[in-house]
């Protein structure tokens, strides 16, 4: 709905600029075929650009980006105004990128795994209207009314013909009505009453209405109507449709004019249209008001070159519309990148103050991480050995673009730079690319780890350890936390040592991010696992590389996982037949069935889930121990996915925004409806 609601703000700023160009340049000219054109090309134009948002990429320093980024912090504006109507958007807690729950707790099935501890409840939300839907429900009411009312006009139109005499004419169907109504046409249709008119004034209504029907002006009539049923609240709506009819009759005016009829004639003629009879909406009158405008351009002298350059004032507004709706990326110009092509890559810092551990330098982009937030600067060069790293830019940034010098000077892999002359900080270049292959580099593993989609960014990485699981040159199963060599017994001696040095507080809620060889059998996994659980250690996560993210930055790399909850020993175990009493429904995955296909079994889990009772399932992963991780990791990335897949469309159609924009509140709401039931099985 935030969306939608976003969307029709965007096209009324379309209309309103669009039209205040024909309003100022166009509505006094005499180019009523250009006008006719512009106004209608303003419609579509306006329905059209606002959904398209395209990509402009704007080089950074260039005078469009100052433009560039007001543009987007302007509607980075109204866009969270939007937002802010609604209760609960605006804060993003993460669900994505956050190491937390929301999807753990339940009880143990058979062998292994977890159930919702509240699989036996279905959802029931009792949230008080927000203002956005009382607005939404305003609109809808517009809608349908306007809606009605278009209706109820065609209706009238068709029973009108129905009642009367139809005869065939060249290129249209002649009406012979005994109501007192001004001539009319509609599409191939024209309405007259013969017996008030004399036979020269007939000639002339049925020029004009001829036009019309020619011309196809109906059909710009039932596009503006449809817009101003879509738009009712927008007043410029409803004024661009009455500017399309009277340009209209213009056109038809001036063809009359040009086929010899007298002026004089044809103006007493509408004069006495307007004296004696009603009009109808919706289709084109005879005697459509103000006839004072309409006569005054019958009067007036055709528009010559002076005004051809007034018309070519309105190509801007039809451009500006192109770029106020438009993506806008800053890029480095590819002076300034190549300028510090030396400084590219990864650099691990060899002193000891309070700069980051690491920096990264790509494409004129220098940034370090503070937390899980990355900080960017563009890297300005001024004279040899200074650089000025400018503030980042971005949507709804608001400070002035201020820079600060520093002074750097490279030797080979060895970077030293300082913003004083009191302090120095030196950094080395690594052979890595990320801070994943560089956590693995330094503690010399060689591990071929998985890819994964649907991860999260772990914080608090004093309260993070890494086991290691990979396969020695021997073919022995090699064990390492944090990077030392360990044995399956003593994990748990080395998880404590290694949090020891990290913190002095309690780490019993510590994450313990598995990194795994892809070829590594599932029985050492599980091994490994029952080690942390004599230890009451329950979360873990599955480590890997992110997968389908090119904006994540390389420096957060290391801090990427599929967080899991090991179920605690004295958990409740339930069978199958358990849950199903209880109205929940079991879906098994077998990844010893060599024969399953991965696109199959994503098929039939998205199946189960949709026909599921919400909230009331659970998916059961078995598999046997010779499985290898690489296969494991897979399958759960798949099932997060899928469960993923349906909140998303849940969040979309409930709410009209992202599930990660989403609220705390509003995410465990959603989750109750498609949690991550999943129990695992090793046979």
């Amino acid at each position: 709905m935030v969306h939608f609601m976003i969307y029709l703000l965007e096209t009324g700023i379309c209309l309103s600029l669009l039209y205040l160009a024909y309003w100022l340049f166009l509505r006094k000219e005499t180019y009523f075929n250009f006008n006719r054109i512009f106004l209608v090309g303003s419609i579509a134009l306006s329905l059209l650009i606002p959904s398209l948002h395209m990509n402009i990429i704007v080089p950074r320093g260039s005078t469009l980006e100052h433009t560039a980024t007001g543009i987007e912090k302007a509607r980075g504006s109204y866009e969270e105004m939007i937002r802010l109507i609604n209760a609960d958007f605006g804060t993003e807690p993460g669900a994505r990128h956050l190491a937390g729950g929301g999807d753990r707790g339940g009880t143990q099935m058979e062998n292994g795994g977890t159930v919702p501890g509240r699989a036996d409840q279905m959802v029931s939300s009792q949230r008080s209207i927000s203002i956005s839907k009382i607005l939404l429900i305003l609109y809808i009411c517009g809608v349908f009314y306007f809606l009605a009312r278009f209706v109820y006009l065609v209706v009238r139109l068709y029973l009108l013909a129905k009642r009367n005499r139809v005869t065939r004419q060249e290129g249209f169907r002649m009406v012979e009505i005994q109501e007192q109504i001004s001539p009319f046409s509609f599409f191939r249709f024209l309405f007259i009453n013969h017996g008030s008119f004399e036979e020269p004034e007939l000639h002339q209504v049925l020029e004009h209405e001829k036009v019309h029907i020619m011309q196809r002006h109906s059909m710009d009539h039932l596009f503006a109507h449809i817009l101003a049923v879509f738009q009712w609240f927008n007043p410029i709506a409803w004024q661009i449709r009455k500017a399309l009819k009277t340009t209209h009759e213009y056109i038809a005016d001036r063809q009359v004019i040009d086929r010899g009829v007298e002026r004089i004639d044809y103006q007493s003629l509408l004069l006495k249209q307007v004296i004696g009879y009603h009009s109808v909406e919706l289709v084109n009158n005879f005697n459509l008001k103000p006839i004072k405008k309409r006569i005054a351009m019958m009067n007036k002298t055709k528009s010559g070159i002076p005004a051809r350059f007034k018309a070519a004032l309105v190509a801007p507004f039809a451009i500006l519309i192109f770029f106020l709706f438009a993506d806008f990326t800053l890029k480095g110009t590819s002076a300034q990148v190549e300028s510090f092509k030396e400084l590219e890559g990864l650099w691990i810092k060899q002193t000891v103050d309070d700069f980051s551990e690491t920096i990264l330098v790509k494409d004129g982009v220098f940034s370090y991480p503070d937390g899980q937030e990355i900080r960017q600067y563009d890297m300005k060069s001024t004279e040899e050995g200074k650089m000025v790293l400018m503030s980042p830019v971005s949507p709804g940034y608001s400070g002035a673009r201020g820079g600060s010098v520093m002074t750097y000077s490279l030797s080979g892999d060895e970077l030293t730079f300082s913003w004083n002359p009191w302090s120095v900080t030196r950094y080395n270049r690594s052979t890595a690319t990320n801070t994943l292959d560089l956590f693995l580099l330094k503690n010399q593993m060689k591990i071929d780890l998985p890819s994964i989609s649907r991860y999260r960014l772990l914080e608090k990485d004093n309260q993070i350890y890494r086991i290691g699981i990979a396969m020695g040159n021997t073919g022995k199963t090699i064990y390492t936390v944090d990077g030392q060599l360990t044995s399956l017994p003593q994990i748990s001696v080395s998880v404590n040592r290694v949090l020891g040095e990290k913190t002095s507080l309690d780490a019993h809620d510590a994450i313990g991010i598995f990194l795994v060889d892809q070829k590594v059998h599932m029985s050492e996994v599980v091994k490994a696992r029952e080690e942390l659980l004599e230890a009451t250690r329950f979360h873990v996560a599955e480590g890997g590389y992110p997968h389908g993210d090119m904006e994540l930055s390389p420096l957060l790399y290391h801090s990427v996982a599929l967080p899991r909850l090991l179920p605690p020993k004295n958990a409740k175990i339930l069978d199958k037949d358990e849950v199903e009493k209880s109205g929940g429904k079991v879906h098994t995955i077998d990844l010893s069935d060599r024969n399953s296909n991965p696109k199959e079994v994503d098929k039939k889990l998205k199946e189960f889930i949709s026909s599921s009772p919400k909230g009331r399932y659970v998916i059961s992963l078995e598999y046997d121990g010779n499985i290898p991780y690489g296969q494991y990791v897979e399958t759960v990335d798949m099932i997060y996915n899928a469960v993923y897949s349906f909140r998303i469309s849940l969040a979309e159609e409930k709410y009209g925004a992202p599930y990660d924009k989403l609220g705390a509140e509003l995410q465990k709401e959603l989750r109750k409806v498609y949690p991550m039931a999943l129990s695992e099985k090793m046979k």
